[in-house]
């Protein structure tokens, strides 16, 4: 292969920052997004991979989209589109490329969306009554009833899954008088506990209880890691309510004696600082307020970490253009060192003698890198003592993005002509790439996102969340360097650590574009032992297209393919000898599974928040005006196509709408799971298991045929992954491996069942042909289709590979006149322009422009940007569209 001959820096790993719209969406809308993807050290776009996998993972947990998507020099876009009957709830979205799956998980981009239904009624939640007795401090007795509401009435007992962050528990909650009782002791300290009920999207329904909605966990981060008796120590301060956000408060730190030791607060974010001298023979607590609290009558005891007797404090600080380090220490003698990293490159080791214990030195800033800085002390051996983490703020290092606007008000539908441009010199940076993005305001969530330059210079190189990740970046906010100062002191612990490793024992190879790979496993003899083996590969996609390799020494062989869109394509893979006559040996394809799915059950509060609200009625306003312009147009509202408790994805709905709804629904998990040694493909599981929905017809040549059993034996068709099978093909659906099988369903009486069956059996007499009939529609994994092998043959294999997903074209309606006559849909976007990738000229000037939507309000202007040299650029612009009268026609000034 080509890729065994690449020499690979297996330290240098990609980060991945998806740009979303936004944090909030409703079932009737688009997720756009732009993904980013650049080496680990130098943020420079990335040219290691050329494939970028991009997951949507529903609130149980499980994938429910999974898209292909094709990277140029680190840059590629997509989409998600949502359907009506998909759960709300918290999904995540996730990329990775196979490359940093080499590194473990700290590499994979997550980041969580809220995903609201306006269609639906207010979701009332699992349970249906609900009581919390607070049995103990700590401790609550919950007792409810389980709502009637979520298609579980039928069963004999139900799961009921409970997860409280830190730990998880199962009930089996059985019927009772007509209804299902919950009766639950939680755990002691427990502040919140989500309830979820269902395996899989078709039955999922979860609620989380708060059980203290004042509870605050307050934590205290000493700057080198420890207190230090007799010196002066740097402490940061954390306060986290029931939401994972940050809590406002104000408290007292006291010793052991009940004298006060020093005052702090936190800041809107749940963060602060203090500086405190401490004594190992005395202890430390804090006493802090409940927030809103004002008359602090309600306070709560917090401790601090123990005094440890030896050791030493490494401190870090910018005045003016330096960088200051001071070291005390009560046990180091002699010569200490200091190395200053970023991101796993060394950059300056400081070095001195302590001088009464102490040591100061400093460091010019513009000669260290824009970002999180690594400040490790060392002794005179070089061994690490203590660790700091500092950020280093670079002016002029961002891209400076203008954004011009040709008014400051729009009427409906108005053009408006939108101008970028980069400040400064002309030949600071080449080839920036910038995307736009305009919405409605209200759908905008500033505190909850994270933007290109909080994402990869800070939110990925620590761990946990971080509340508002571009607050720390706004320079409209002076006293950000301080928060920030005490976000690295209370979670300052990285990501990952450098120098980066290897992980696991499978090594994934950087794709570079749609890939095959495997083995020919040779068949030596003695008239064989040296001679090449050729492989052949034929793809069957809108082209028929051949390539030829040959296979190494180990007969390891590789094809990269040009790109293609769309579902998965059909291949044909033989060995051939140089003069190329097939020879026969075993072919073994390379496969790769997902990454486990680390879906990160958090609190939801029942309260929506403002963006939520405005989100949902939108939704509903977008749903009531498309009914009633129907209905005054003459156009016909159709009934919802839906399938009761199960989860429709787009694709599946279009299906069900065409055909018919499923009767019967078999998951390919359960025909795995009754599959037996002695069974010879799907259609023995499904007889010996399901018979009393299908027959199986056997006829004297060994030809079976299935049917579904109705009152007399009607015809039933066959279809396989959304289209029906040409009768040629049935003969291979009685031994499909249950392993391809994604579910089987039965849509009794189809509709338009006549054409159906001249489609698959053209050539039937018309007289003849049955009014009514059923369909057996089996789907199966990544859609290989009926014809997938269960084990390769010798010398041949024939597999189906997924192909890039195709990119969905943003739509961007142009109107030639701006006010909307009576007989126009009304134009409800809240996504009004979505352009991901837009380049700059040699000038750094770009324009775009578009046409507005009919809502009135304020809108923003979103820019993200990345140069060739990795530097980083995000802008904002608002802009307001009113009605016509007393618009403001004069350009806008403002830039």
């Amino acid at each position: 292969m080509a890729q065994t001959n690449e020499r690979l820096d297996v330290s240098l790993t990609e980060k991945i920052y998806i740009q979303l719209s936004s944090g909030v969406y409703a079932t009737d809308q688009d997720i756009w997004f732009k993904a980013i993807v650049v080496d680990s050290e130098n943020h420079l776009p990335s040219t290691t991979s050329r494939v970028l996998y991009v997951d949507l993972i529903g609130p149980n947990g499980k994938v429910i989209e999974h898209k292909l998507t094709k990277l140029t020099s680190g840059l590629g876009n997509g989409s998600f589109e949502l359907g009506k009957n998909y759960p709300v709830g918290l999904y995540l979205i996730r990329a990775y490329t196979q490359w940093n799956r080499n590194f473990g998980n700290d590499f994979i981009f997550e980041d969580y969306v809220n995903i609201v239904a306006p269609n639906s009624q207010p979701e009332k939640g699992i349970l249906h009554t609900l009581t919390t007795t607070e049995l103990e401090s700590g401790k609550f007795l919950l007792t409810g009833e389980i709502n009637s509401t979520i298609g579980v009435t039928n069963q004999k007992q139900i799961p009921v899954y409970l997860n409280y962050g830190v730990g998880k528990d199962t009930l089996e909650l059985k019927k009772k008088d007509g209804v299902y009782t919950l009766d639950y002791e939680t755990p002691k300290n427990v502040d919140w506990i989500t309830l979820s009920i269902g395996e899989n999207p078709d039955s999922y329904h979860s609620e989380t209880i708060i059980l203290r909605k004042n509870s605050v966990d307050v934590q205290f981060f000493p700057e080198s890691g420890q207190l230090v008796h007799g010196l002066l120590n740097k402490l940061g301060v954390k306060s986290l309510g029931t939401d994972g956000k940050g809590a406002c408060l104000k408290g007292t730190v006291f010793n052991d004696k009940g004298q006060p030791i020093s005052d702090f607060s936190t800041n809107h974010l749940g963060m602060g600082t203090l500086t405190i001298q401490v004594d190992s023979a005395r202890t430390y607590y804090a006493k802090v307020s409940e927030p809103n609290d004002s008359t602090g009558t309600t306070t709560h005891i917090h401790p601090l970490p123990k005094v440890s007797p030896k050791g030493s404090t490494l401190s870090v600080s910018r005045v003016g253009e330096k960088i200051w380090t001071r070291i005390s220490s009560n046990h180091l003698k002699g010569k200490i060192y200091i190395k200053v990293a970023c991101r796993g490159k060394d950059y300056f080791l400081l070095e001195g003698p302590l001088k009464n214990g102490k040591l100061v030195k400093d460091m010019p800033s513009n000669e260290l890198p824009e970002g999180i800085l690594v400040f490790t002390l060392m002794d005179q051996d070089k061994q690490p003592i203590a660790e700091r983490l500092f950020f280093n703020h670079k002016d002029g290092e961002a891209l400076d993005i203008s954004i011009q606007t040709d008014k400051n008000v729009y009427d409906r539908r108005e053009k408006t002509q939108l101008n970028m441009h980069i400040l400064g010199p002309p030949s600071a940076s080449k080839n920036i790439s910038l995307s736009v993005l305009v919405l409605n305001k209200a759908h905008f969530q500033p505190e909850s996102i994270n933007t290109i330059r909080s994402y990869l210079l800070l939110d990925s190189e620590i761990r946990g969340d971080i509340e508002d990740p571009d607050y720390y970046f706004r320079v409209q906010t002076p006293e950000r360097f301080e928060a920030l100062d005490a976000l690295l002191l209370t979670q300052g612990w990285r990501n990952y650590q450098y120098p980066i490793k290897r992980t696991g024992h499978t090594f994934f190879w950087p794709e570079k574009g749609l890939e095959i790979n495997g083995a020919v496993q040779v068949l030596r003899n003695k008239s064989n032992t040296s001679e090449p083996i050729n492989v052949s590969l034929a793809t069957f996609g809108r082209a028929t297209k051949f390539y030829t390799t040959e296979a190494d020494s180990l007969g390891r062989f590789g094809f990269v393919l040009d790109d293609d869109y769309g579902p998965k394509m059909q291949y044909l893979l033989s060995t051939v000898d140089p003069k190329g006559k097939k020879v026969n040996h075993n072919i073994r394809l390379d496969t790769i599974s997902l990454p486990e799915v680390t879906y990160t059950q958090k609190p939801i509060i029942r309260e929506s928040d403002t963006v939520v609200k405005a989100v949902v009625e939108a939704g509903k306003e977008r749903l009531r005006t498309e009914m009633v312009f129907d209905s005054l147009y003459g156009v016909t509202q159709l009934d919802e196509v839906v399938v009761s408790d199960h989860f429709l994805t787009p694709e599946r709905a279009k299906l069900y709408e065409k055909y018919g709804e499923p009767d019967v629904i078999i998951s390919g998990d359960d025909i795995r799971d009754k599959e037996k040694e002695w069974s010879y493909g799907l259609y023995s599981i499904l007889l010996f298991n399901y018979g009393d929905q299908i027959a199986i017809e056997r006829f004297p040549d060994g030809f079976m045929l299935a049917h579904v059993r109705g009152g007399s034996r009607e015809a039933t068709l066959l279809m396989v992954d959304g289209k029906l099978l040409e009768n040629h093909l049935y003969e291979y659906v009685p031994s499909m491996s249950p392993e391809i099988v994604e579910r089987v369903e039965l849509i009794k009486y189809a509709k338009f069942f006549k054409s159906r069956y001249l489609t698959v059996f053209p050539q039937a007499d018309l007289f003849e042909i049955p009014s009514l009939g059923h369909i057996i529609s089996i789907t199966t994994k990544g859609g290989v289709g009926v014809q997938a092998p269960i084990r390769p043959e010798p010398g041949t294999l024939k597999a189906a590979i997924s192909l890039f997903t195709p990119v969905k074209q943003f739509y961007a309606p142009k109107y030639d006149k701006p006010v909307p006559s009576q007989e126009d849909k009304p134009d409800l976007r809240s996504v009004i322009h979505w352009q991901p990738n837009i380049f700059m000229d040699q000038t750094q000037n770009t324009s775009s422009s578009f046409y507005n939507g009919d809502i009135l309000g304020e809108y923003i202007i979103i820019v993200e940007a990345i140069s060739e040299d990795g530097r980083l650029g995000y802008a904002t612009k608002e802009y307001s569209v009113k009605e016509k009268k007393g618009l403001n026609e004069k350009p806008d000034p403002s830039n």
